[in-house]
């Protein structure tokens, strides 16, 4: 059967508001306030020259598309997704500020994060997600760092219950997933959020599922959700 210009237009917008709504899925009002690690002495040199926490965090910065994706699946919108490791030296911490916005329009994000890594159990690495107060003041920051030379780590909020361990793969890439029932979430009919990531040395892939009380999805990424692959670096 030939798709009309209105089906056609009624799907676009089916899949953009599937991944805006993941975007507004993961500014939920937050569950506590964000208390800044203390300082001291601290292994953090080692992590930086390739501890615990690397090559983790080497991988998990850049610029990022799955323009690939979305240009044999329809599914999937075009986007960009790009990282930046911020607020160098504090003691067993790094931290990541995240930016999220659509190809056509990639000056106006419509996901901001900022993630705290630290060390986790058995080895583990646990990914905590992070709100900023007037998000939009910071929009660009991934290409202007001054941006957030106004922001400091105690003015972020924590959403206690999504945090995920990321565990070093045998492929040797990381993977995790936030832990099933402790994520709250009370849109579209849902009660709980479970959010998967996996991180390789050139893609990273974010995949959402939100269930209700019942246990029956509600929404969620399409597919194996979302595929953004390393952009070469400019120059």
């Amino acid at each position: 059967m030939k798709m009309t210009r209105t089906d056609s237009m009624t799907q676009r917008m089916a899949l953009l508001l599937g991944l805006l709504y993941s975007g507004l899925v993961w500014a939920a009002p937050v569950s506590a306030p964000l208390i800044t690690p203390q300082t001291g002495p601290s292994v953090a040199s080692e992590t930086r020259e390739g501890g615990p926490m690397e090559p983790l965090l080497s991988w998990f910065s850049g610029d990022f598309s799955n323009a690939e994706q979305a240009s044999h699946d329809d599914r999937f919108a075009s986007a960009k997704l790009r990282l930046m490791e911020i607020w160098p030296g504090m003691a067993g911490v790094r931290w990541v500020y995240a930016e999220q916005s659509l190809s056509e329009r990639p000056d106006r994000p419509f996901r901001q994060r900022i993630y705290r890594f630290s060390e986790g159990p058995g080895g583990r690495i646990l990914m905590a997600e992070l709100t900023m107060p007037r998000a939009t003041d910071f929009a660009g920051a991934w290409h202007n760092p001054p941006l957030l030379d106004s922001l400091a780590p105690s003015q972020l909020s924590l959403r206690a219950g999504c945090e995920i361990l990321l565990s070093r793969q045998p492929s040797g890439d990381y993977q995790g997933h936030s832990k099933i029932g402790s994520c709250d979430t009370d849109f579209g009919g849902a009660h709980t959020l479970v959010q998967y990531l996996w991180i390789g040395p050139d893609r990273v892939r974010l995949l959402d599922r939100a269930y209700d009380e019942g246990g029956h999805q509600r929404w969620g990424s399409p597919g194996e959700g979302y595929l953004y692959l390393r952009l070469p670096a400019a120059g």
